[in-house]
């Protein structure tokens, strides 16, 4: 037996008397370790110090029992090496021997066997963690910043909920013990980081897009789900073992009831705006944001709300340096949100609106960033309140579509529609698409830019033919009749000349889909428009 004489304690341990009384001979022995927050030093076992005992025998998988350590009744897991493989690599037994591999822990036998089980069991705990943190913030967790310390105490809290007889070990972690499990977690995100599943950012980590889309392609339905399958493992592990191993072994005390006190994880959580990066945790109101960023006294601003009755937007006014400000604030509703679920329910079957709040915000989040790194006009992002669902952004001083195309006595309809012709076809060609495409989703400000705003429908590889479909019998509700055919026309000219796809055109004026503006837009106009787009494509 390979025992380092180096750490004092190890003195102590009585193997022969050990191994003997667990039944199991020497050469079944995989590894045995000691874990807890003193392991790794030489000092006396401390009460939440924890014996891992790993063989190669199939009798009897996952036993607990109690042994005398120095003088100290330690409560052991005895498994065999396939069930702790299993655990390690996917927790198949709820972590019930694995998650001790994430604390400190001293090897008195089969150090190799053990470092391969850390690795295996550490990077399975990132990817959870990574996993969850995907499924939250969706696309938008491409702009969060993550640390070595999200990862370990979004995992202890978990633990501390799941398996409460590792709370002793939890509360009596130092720091230099959290440092020691932290440098190991760091070597598995720099592993990633070389694999493109993460990047490096700002002294942190940010999910690489291929990440975020692997995991949002075989994402469940259940959010959480992760933590509920590890919980019935551990109770289907008890009918595997002897019901009386946990009645018997598990003393019930103070030591499992006190929920160990631990850092929000959240507060390792970091995101990306345009004015530098913002704790996830913070919680400031609008009025709270603007007072402390911009140090304006709070009876000068001036929230105030606009657009139509369904939408929760606010324009935010005050002066600075006897200049006027304005930040335009969007709050994001859920069911309540009466727009959003008639939108649903209109178009189930042809286009699928989002409408969870969370998942709108989270994906106009990811495309105001998106689209500017593709060299599109987007708002820049102020500000993020994760928790109450807003965001702050600045104000595009600007007309949309309908109010240009009024401003200008419908004088302009034909050079309006060539823009945004042109504008679709090169979202197009990114394979973006807007998903909720209406005359109100472009900008236009004086210097002629054109800012291209709601986008929480956006996507990649969604129904081209239905931007088309939406942009133009949605905008030509709002025309003269006799600049119905001229916008029709010159937008889908100018679309098609772009480089845009003459297939999602005349896709886009079937019934499928022109028939669900028919509450906004009369057949008879929409007839108007489809012969004019047929003059084009036919």
């Amino acid at each position: 037996m390979n025992l380092d004489d180096g750490r004092q304690f190890m003195f102590y341990v009585e193997i022969d008397t050990l191994v003997g009384r667990l039944n199991l001979r020497r050469e079944e022995l995989v590894s045995i370790s000691i874990h807890g927050p003193q392991s790794t030093h030489v000092k006396p076992f401390s009460q939440a110090s924890r014996l891992l005992i790993v063989h190669r025998s199939g009798k009897r998988r996952v036993r607990i029992i109690d042994v005398n350590l120095e003088n100290r009744k330690t409560s052991s897991i005895i498994i065999d090496e396939s069930s702790f493989r299993e655990d390690c690599v996917e927790e198949a037994l709820g972590g019930f021997a694995s998650h001790l591999i994430i604390f400190p822990y001293t090897p008195l036998l089969g150090e190799e066997f053990l470092r391969e089980m850390e690795n295996n069991y550490i990077k399975h705990v990132v990817l959870e963690s990574l996993r969850n943190l995907i499924i939250n913030y969706r696309l938008s967790s491409t702009f969060i910043i993550l640390t070595p310390e999200y990862i370990l105490y979004d995992k202890l809290k978990r633990l501390s909920v799941m398996y409460p007889l590792c709370r002793p070990i939890i509360r009596s972690l130092d720091k230099s013990d959290i440092e020691h499990v932290l440098k190991k977690i760091r070597n598995v995100l720099d592993m990633m980081v070389s694999e493109d599943l993460l990047k490096n950012d700002k002294g942190g980590y940010v999910p690489s897009e291929r990440l975020v889309e692997q995991v949002l392609k075989n994402v469940s339905p259940l959010k959480g789900v992760e933590d509920l399958e590890h919980i019935f493992r551990l109770y289907v592990l008890g009918g595997r073992t002897s019901s009386l191993d946990f009645v018997r072994n598990i003393r019930i005390g103070r030591f499992i009831f006190d929920v160990p006190k631990l850092p929000d994880p959240e507060d390792f959580l970091y995101a990306k705006t345009n004015i530098g990066i913002q704790p996830m945790s913070t919680r400031l109101s609008i009025i709270e944001f603007i007072r402390d960023k911009f140090n304006v006294d709070r009876e000068k601003i001036n929230v105030k709300r606009f657009g139509g009755i369904l939408n929760a937007t606010y324009l935010v006014e005050f002066y600075k340096d006897n200049e006027k400000e304005r930040i335009f604030a969007k709050k994001y509703l859920n069911w309540s949100d009466f727009k959003w679920v008639v939108a649903w329910l209109w178009t189930l079957g042809v286009k699928n609106f989002s409408v969870l709040a969370t998942t709108r915000m989270s994906n106009e989040i990811y495309f105001i960033n998106k689209l500017a790194e593709l060299g599109f006009n987007t708002a820049e992002i102020l500000y993020v309140d994760w928790k109450e669902k807003i965001i702050l952004q600045k104000f595009i001083e600007g007309e949309n579509t309908v109010q240009l195309m009024k401003s200008k006595g419908f004088q302009n309809v034909g050079e309006i529609a060539e823009v945004l012709g042109r504008l679709l076809a090169n979202l197009h060609s990114k394979d973006v698409t807007i998903g909720d495409c209406n005359p109100f989703s472009f900008i236009f400000t004086k210097s002629g830019e054109v800012y291209l705003t709601d986008l929480e429908q956006c996507s990649f590889k969604g129904l081209k033919s239905w931007d088309l479909t939406e942009l133009i019998f949605y905008t030509i509700r709002y025309l003269p009749p006799d600049k119905i055919e001229e916008f029709s026309r010159t937008l889908t000219k100018s679309y098609i000349e772009e480089g845009g796809d003459i297939e999602d055109v005349k896709e886009s004026i079937q019934q499928k889909y022109t028939r669900l503006l028919l509450p906004l837009t009369p057949l008879w106009i929409q007839s108007k428009a489809v012969q004019a787009i047929q003059e084009i494509v036919a």
